[in-house]
């Protein structure tokens, strides 16, 4: 391009009228912020029911764990994993002593080969979950040394329990309160709504592929400690 075809273009872009940015209009209001606690609950257990997972209500740990019992006995659990001895006020290893389930802890496996060996030999994981989204039946569970990954996603039966408070309309609460301080940004966070499922294969959907054929959550609602 030629000088004073240059100068030209460059001059009309200079005496062109600015244009001030045109403001994004306001997010739209999300229905599922209108709910209460129990419209959210049953939310919550539709649409996990929809992806082959089960919600369970406990009032109070004491309920919480008649329900772990009720579901070890029918599935017939023996030995389980789970991320810590107290998961919400669970004590998980009492209720596996109570129960003849064996509970292994992470605390008592020394490295990481034996801790692969008890997530994968282990007939469940029970770990607790941070957060809950009702818009979509999902669990959030912020990853550490305290709560090891391969208790929700080796074992075939993952338990989570959570309590009611932690239960959220939509996921964009849930991320205003994981990345609130900036300071404590969690190293690994996930979203787990319902067991593993791929459709890699022939397009077909499966479900249990790369983690647990089932996931069962456990709310615990306002009630006895």
């Amino acid at each position: 391009m030629n000088s004073p075809s240059r100068d030209e273009i460059l001059s009309r872009l200079k005496s062109a009228r600015k244009i001030a940015p045109t403001e994004r209009p306001a997010a739209p209001v999300l229905s599922e912020r209108a709910l209460n606690s129990g419209q959210m609950l049953e939310r919550f257990t539709a649409e996990l029911a929809a992806q082959t997972g089960t919600t369970y209500t406990a009032k109070g740990v004491q309920d919480a764990r008649r329900i772990l019992s009720e579901i070890a006995a029918a599935e017939g659990f023996k030995k389980v994993i789970t991320a810590g001895i107290d998961t919400h006020g669970v004590d998980i290893k009492s209720w596996g002593r109570e129960g003849a389930v064996n509970v292994l802890t992470h605390e008592e496996l020394k490295d990481r080969e034996s801790l692969r060996e008890a997530a994968f030999t282990a007939d469940a994981g029970i770990t607790f979950a941070d957060f809950a989204v009702a818009e979509t039946g999902t669990i959030g569970i912020v990853f550490d040394k305290d709560q090891p990954r391969l208790a929700s996603i080796a074992p075939p039966v993952h338990i989570a329990i959570v309590p009611v408070e932690k239960l959220y309309p939509v996921y964009e609460d849930v991320i205003e309160k994981v990345f609130a301080d900036k300071n404590k940004i969690p190293g690994h966070f996930a979203f787990i709504t319902g067991p593993s499922a791929t459709a890699d294969i022939q397009a077909i959907g499966f479900k249990g592929m790369h983690g647990p054929v089932k996931v069962m959550v456990i709310f615990i609602v306002n009630g006895e400690k």
